[in-house]
Parts: C-alpha cells; sequence; structure tokens
C-alpha cells in the first residue's frame, strides 16, 4: 500500500489498485485500507462504454432503431432519427449490453456525425477507467473475491445476507437469530459494500427483517446511506416500510460482476464465463507444451468460434505452445487445461 505523508506527520493511505489480466477479460480491484472494496471487468468481446463504431440501420421503431455493427451484433438506438433503413451511421455505446435472467438487452447508442480519428481502442478505454482508482499497480489473482457472488449469500457472525438476480433487479433477504434492529444494522452495511464490491446498478430490493418503530427503521436507512457514501456513484432509494422493504436504484451503463458472472442464467456460471476462465486457466499454466481446453460442449463451441479466434491467438502467444480446444459432454466443473509433456 502506498503512502503519503502531509501536515504534521499524518499517514495518508492512498487508494491502490490490483489487476488481473487475461485473453479477452480484463479485471481490477480497487484496494483501500488493505481491502477489496470495487471490483471492475471488461470483456473485450462485447461493445465497451464510450466505443464508437459504424452500422446499418436494420430496423427502426417508434422511438428509435436496431442497427447492426460491422462486426454483425445488434445494437439499439433510443431516439428518433431522420435516417432511412439501410443508411449507415457512426454510433457510440451510451450503455454496454446487460444480461438479465433469460435474455440479453443489447448495446445502446447515440448517434455521431463520424467515428473520431482519436478513437481509443478496448485497451485505452480499460487504462482511462482505471486512472481515477489509483497509480499503484499491482499484478494480482482475484478469483476468490468472486466467491461470495457465486454462493450468493453472505454471513456477518449470526446475520446472513442472500441475493438473488431477477429480470427487475438483484433482491436481498436479511435474516438472523436475535434483535431485529441489530440484525438490521449489520445487514445494511454489508449490502451497501456488496453493491459496491460487485459495482451493482439498476434496481435493488432489499428485505429487511421488519421493524415495528419508524426511528429504527430510519436509523437502518441511515447507517446503509453511510456507508454508501464511501462509493462514488449516486443512488436513490426509498424509505424502509413497515414491513423491512427498501427500493434502491443507480445508473447501471455496464453490466455488474453479477451480471458478468450468471449471463442469462440466475446461479450457475454461464457458458461464456466458463469460456474465459478456461481460457486464463491456460494462459497461467507453467509448462514448454501444448495446452488442451477440455469443456462442456456448448462452452466448446464458444471457444471455437471464429469470434473467439482472437482470444485463442492471445493465449497460444502468452504461453508459446499451441491452444486446442476438446468438447467432452462429461466434462466435471466448468473443464480443465491440460499441458501436454515436451
Amino acid at each position: 500500500m502506498k503512502r503519503a505523508r502531509c501536515c504534521g506527520h499524518r499517514v495518508i493511505h492512498l487508494p491502490e489498485l490490483w489487476r488481473d489480466d487475461a485473453p479477452g477479460e480484463r479485471r481490477a480491484a480497487r484496494i483501500e485500507d488493505g481491502k477489496i472494496v470495487e471490483i471492475h471487468i471488461q470483456r473485450d468481446a462485447h461493445w465497451v462504454l464510450g466505443e464508437c463504431g459504424m452500422g446499418r440501420v436494420d430496423r427502426r421503431t417508434p422511438a428509435g432503431a436496431y442497427i447492426i455493427t460491422e462486426d454483425g451484433s445488434e445494437v439499439l438506438l433510443r431516439s428518433k432519427m431522420g435516417a432511412a433503413e439501410g443508411t449507415h451511421v457512426a454510433f457510440e455505446v451510451t450503455r454496454e449490453a446487460i444480461a438479465e435472467p433469460g435474455r440479453i438487452k443489447p448495446p445502446e447508442v447515440a448517434l455521431r456525425d463520424c467515428v473520431p480519428a482519436d478513437l481509443l481502442p478496448k485497451d485505452g478505454l480499460w487504462e482511462q477507467r482505471l486512472a481515477a482508482f489509483g497509480r499503484s499497480t499491482a499484478s494480482q489473482t482475484l478469483d476468490d473475491c468472486f466467491d461470495i457472488a457465486i454462493a450468493g449469500y453472505a454471513q456477518v457472525g449470526d446475520v446472513i445476507v442472500s441475493f438473488q438476480r431477477t429480470k427487475a433487479g438483484l433482491v436481498f433477504d436479511v435474516d438472523g437469530i436475535g434483535d431485529a434492529f441489530a440484525i438490521n444494522r449489520i445487514a445494511a452495511g454489508e449490502i451497501a459494500r456488496l453493491l459496491r464490491l460487485y459495482q451493482v446498478g439498476a434496481m435493488v430490493m432489499i428485505d429487511f427483517v421488519s421493524m415495528e418503530a419508524k426511528a429504527q427503521r430510519a436509523e437502518i436507512a441511515n447507517i446503509f446511506d453511510a456507508v454508501s457514501a464511501k462509493d462514488s456513484r449516486p443512488f436513490e432509494r426509498t424509505a424502509i416500510n413497515g414491513y423491512g422493504l427498501m427500493q434502491v436504484v443507480r445508473a447501471r451503463p455496464r453490466p455488474s460482476v453479477v451480471d458478468h458472472l450468471f449471463g442469462t442464467r440466475i446461479a450457475a456460471l454461464s457458458d461464456e464465463t466458463q469460456a474465459y476462465w478456461l481460457l486464463r486457466s491456460a494462459a497461467r499454466s507453467s509448462g514448454f507444451g501444448d495446452r488442451t481446453i477440455t469443456a462442456r460442449p456448448a462452452v466448446a463451441h464458444l471457444l471455437s468460434s471464429e469470434r473467439w479466434q482472437p482470444l485463442r491467438a492471445e493465449c497460444a502467444r502468452l504461453v508459446g505452445a499451441g491452444v486446442a480446444v476438446v468438447a467432452d459432454e462429461n466434462a466435471t466443473g466448468y473443464g480443465h487445461v491440460h499441458v501436454a509433456q515436451s
């Protein structure tokens, strides 16, 4: 952790940044006082916030249009336009694609007069995104940081905070042993911490243990606000009603970590996540022989696709050996990586 001294010899801890990059998937964690407080992910197979490109107006809608980009994907314009169907237009991504249970919301864009000459590539946009988090960087694996997100619950003492994705948003349930007010005090801070840690946006519904006293409900909301103040993203919330329910709303220009992990599923890693993690495992593997990635057929199909060819090539470059993909319907977990003996 970097330190800086100011007047009176008071020590100020500067934020630190950990990075964990792999083919196609960039990760970063913001560290404050030795603890991970935010995790950020960028997946390069998708359009990134701020990225510009060209596309063809495929079909107009009363409120905008769907545009087919040069890579064959679809983006959404949510404003009226004068261009006819078939017209080629320039655009900038204003919201990344969002995967929700059962569906993927396409990226949203705004029209531009042209693609800027000083257009930042994906790695430049990533560096720009991280620039505000701290100058000190270190290479550090972040695999263990996803345990709570994958499990769907966190436990602080006797207090359990469970959460699950729905099409409407993320829903939290609070449970514990003992006094409701004491349980909710702990849960309020923990939920605010998790929302920042996994960069959760859009609608969040929190079901606290019900409390009759209005003053107690107000204090719980104030605890949530105090912890949330450490998160730079603005939010709005309702009061906690007599049933213990509170709603929180934030902008969601990018997928949360939870969205990335599960995609269109509720509580199982998406095929895309499994593919990225297998590539990461292959890129980290040691030895001089060729790598063989064995995965379930759906994951292997994704890894073998033309769209993922640049990511396989990057993995091969990093390990200095060939990378092959094998489909196995009996593969356990999300697959494995084998290094041939040279």
